[in-house]
Order: C-alpha cells, then sequence, then structure tokens
C-alpha cells in the first residue's frame, strides 16, 4: 500500500470513528398512566419521556441554587441533557395495570453534532399576511400605495420557490390593530378564534407570516445620491391558535434610485434589476429562508370538517403529502385561556385525545378512522390534528 492510500486509510478510519462517537442509535422506554382510558395522552406523555431519557444517553448538566430567606431554604435545580435526538421509531408497546410503556428506537447525537434540518413527509403551508408600515408618511406623496400587498404576494412566491413549504397570499388583511402594537394585543373574533386562526382555516394552511415595516425612510447622502433603508420585523403565527412562535428583524440599505415608482411594477424582473428592487428582494430572500428554517420541520396541522362515528374528515390531503396509513393525534382546546396576574390571555393548553389513522387520501382532503378512542370520545368540526 503507498503512502497516498495509508493516508486515506487512516482518513477514513478516523471519520467512521468520529461519526460513531457523535451519533448512537439506543433503544429506551417510557411509561405513562392510561387516565380516563386515553390511551392517546398517555402514548405521547410515555413517548415524550423515553426522549427525554435517550436525550440523556451522554450524560446530562445539573445545575442548583439555594436561597435563604427569613428562615426558610428554597432550592431549585435544572438538568439539561447534553446531547440530542432524532429518527426516532417505535418498536412496541403493552399495557399493564393502567400504565403504558412504549419501546422506541432513537439516534442520539453529541450537543456539538445536533443541528436543525429533517426530513419530513409533511408540507407545511404557510399564509402571508400584508406588511403594513409603522410610518406611513415615510412613503413618498407619489409612490406606489400597494407595497404592502406586494410584499405578501412576493414573499409567497419566494417561500414557494425554496420548494419546501407551500404558500398562500391575503394581501388585503392586516391582523393586527396597529403597526405600533404589533404582535401584540392582537383582535378576537367569535368564538375565541384569532384572525390568524381564521387566515390558516380558510387556505388549509398550517402557520401565519405577518411583518411590519419599521423604516422605509428616505435620507440625502449628497447633492443627488440617496439611500433608503429598508428594516422589517417578520412574525410567525401558530395556525392553530395565533400564538407568536418566532420574530425576527431584517435590514439592508439600498443607494442610487430608491424611489418606489410605478414603473417597472414591483416583482417584475426589471423591478429587481433596480437599486430598490435589488436590496428589497434581498431581503425578502433572507425572511423567506427564516420562515423555511423556522417552518418547515414544526409539527404539521390540519382540522376536522366533520365527524360521522368512528370517521373523520380533515382538511389536508395528498398534496400536503399525507399517505394512506398514516396515524395523527387529535387534540382539543382546553377552556378557560391561561391568563397572567393582569388577566392578560397567554393561550390555552391543547391536550391529546386519541389518534386516527388515514384510511383515504384525496389531493385536499382526507378520511381517517378514530384508533384507541376513550369511551363517550366527541370529535367535533375544527378539532385539530397534529403530525410530525
Amino acid at each position: 500500500m503507498d503512502l497516498f492510500s495509508s493516508r486515506s486509510m487512516v482518513g477514513l478510519c478516523l471519520a467512521l470513528l468520529a461519526s460513531t462517537v457523535l451519533a448512537n442509535e439506543i433503544v429506551v422506554e417510557g411509561s405513562a398512566q392510561i387516565v380516563g382510558g386515553d390511551l392517546g395522552q398517555a402514548r405521547e406523555l410515555a413517548t415524550r419521556r423515553a426522549l427525554a431519557r435517550a436525550a440523556e444517553f451522554n450524560g446530562a448538566n445539573v445545575s442548583s441554587q439555594a436561597l435563604v430567606r427569613q428562615g426558610l431554604a428554597m432550592e431549585t435545580v435544572q438538568v439539561s441533557a447534553s446531547a440530542c435526538t432524532e429518527n426516532a421509531q417505535q418498536l412496541s408497546e403493552k399495557v399493564q395495570d393502567s400504565e403504558l410503556t412504549v419501546v422506541i428506537k432513537v439516534t442520539v447525537r453529541e450537543a456539538g453534532a445536533c443541528h436543525q434540518t429533517c426530513q419530513r413527509a409533511y408540507v407545511n403551508r404557510i399564509i402571508v399576511t400584508a406588511f403594513a408600515m409603522e410610518f406611513p408618511e415615510q412613503k413618498l406623496p407619489d409612490e406606489n400605495s400597494r407595497l404592502s400587498s406586494f410584499t405578501a404576494l412576493e414573499l409567497s412566491k419566494k417561500i414557494v420557490r425554496r420548494h419546501r413549504l407551500l404558500a398562500e397570499h391575503e394581501s388585503t388583511v392586516f391582523p393586527y390593530r396597529s403597526a405600533v402594537r404589533a404582535p401584540e394585543p392582537m383582535m378576537t373574533l367569535k368564538d375565541n378564534e384569532t384572525p390568524f386562526a381564521m387566515l390558516a382555516r380558510k387556505h388549509r394552511g398550517q402557520y401565519v407570516v405577518s411583518g411590519i415595516y419599521r423604516d422605509f425612510g428616505v435620507q440625502k447622502s449628497g447633492w443627488l445620491a440617496q439611500s433608503r433603508r429598508i428594516e422589517i420585523e417578520a412574525f410567525l403565527h401558530d395556525g392553530a391558535n395565533g400564538e407568536v412562535l418566532a420574530r425576527k428583524t431584517f435590514a439592508k440599505v439600498a443607494q442610487g434610485s430608491v424611489e418606489l415608482t410605478s414603473k417597472p411594477v414591483i416583482g417584475s424582473p426589471q423591478f429587481y434589476e433596480g437599486d430598490l428592487g435589488r436590496v428589497w428582494g434581498g431581503v425578502l430572500d433572507e425572511i423567506s429562508q427564516w420562515v423555511e428554517t423556522q417552518a418547515s420541520c414544526m409539527p404539521f396541522i390540519a382540522r376536522v370538517l366533520q365527524a360521522k362515528g368512528n370517521l373523520i374528515h380533515i382538511d389536508a390531503g395528498a398534496e400536503s403529502g399525507l399517505s394512506v396509513g398514516d396515524s395523527l393525534s387529535v387534540h382539543n382546546w382546553r377552556d378557560p385561556p391561561v391568563q397572567s396576574v393582569t388577566g392578560l390571555a397567554l393561550g390555552r393548553e391543547k391536550s391529546a385525545r386519541t389518534n386516527a389513522s388515514i384510511r383515504s387520501v384525496y389531493p385536499k382532503f382526507s378520511i381517517l378512522d378514530l384508533t384507541d378512542a376513550p369511551p363517550h370520545l366527541e370529535v367535533q368540526e375544527g378539532d385539530v390534528l397534529y403530525a410530525q
């Protein structure tokens, strides 16, 4: 064997050794009590406990703090895993004395090797709303007045072109009471439905993206030279309850011809070739990449369209990647909403009720059988199903 081949073999061995150290496939168990005959909720809790045990496979970090005040000692302990899990697969489950135990096989990686990529069978749909301006006076008198609508349209196109998400736009809908106070407080529609949940339900979507132009002002940097700072704060909302899941600010400065004229039309190739369009498009590119990173691996959400006996119809089908035999978890929302000490609604708890198995798939809807349903379970129109 020559020197080059020897070095290659050593390098290969080191690479294999590193991959072995960084990732291990293990089998773990998790258990949970079956309360009220709700096997689905017990399975979800048992699986979470099994994954937590797997994450501690390489050890855990423990920190504690003691506080003595007026003769009373209080101690807090925090435990965090030093690894992450992926590619979990349930091998078996058993029920004994009202306790469910699941056995799963899972890949465990060291913390340094964890990454936020995923292989998803289901494709989430994003609904993009209009992006209003916090300071409308920053738009010059003769500039295009439809910037808010064009932002929704162009951002949805850019999200779709990345090929990991579906997207629709509602270019005339602004879901906040005012741009200054976004994203809180949100308006609430009838039956405690937020405008985000309404939009997601209307378009059969899972998540909603909205945003605010925090800055769109023009600055003169010379006798004729101008610059324009484009700052957009984007928000990602849960399509089931409207909660803010993520937010981020994006900013760039355009120089040269930065006025928003009627021609070329916003979104046209000629517009993107101009000084303003090139930078504005770059901001939307960054937002679309951020949306993809945040939402492509989030749980898939579907809604019950109708229920009759053990059969339910949901608003998702083949275009979202659903297949016959797949299993989804049926959830409901607990009332009343959780409130802060000042009375502000913080959101509602959701709990797993049962599982449902897909028996028929159509392009835009599917038919499912309820499985493991507890006695007297009633699934209603609007109930939510989740899948990873």
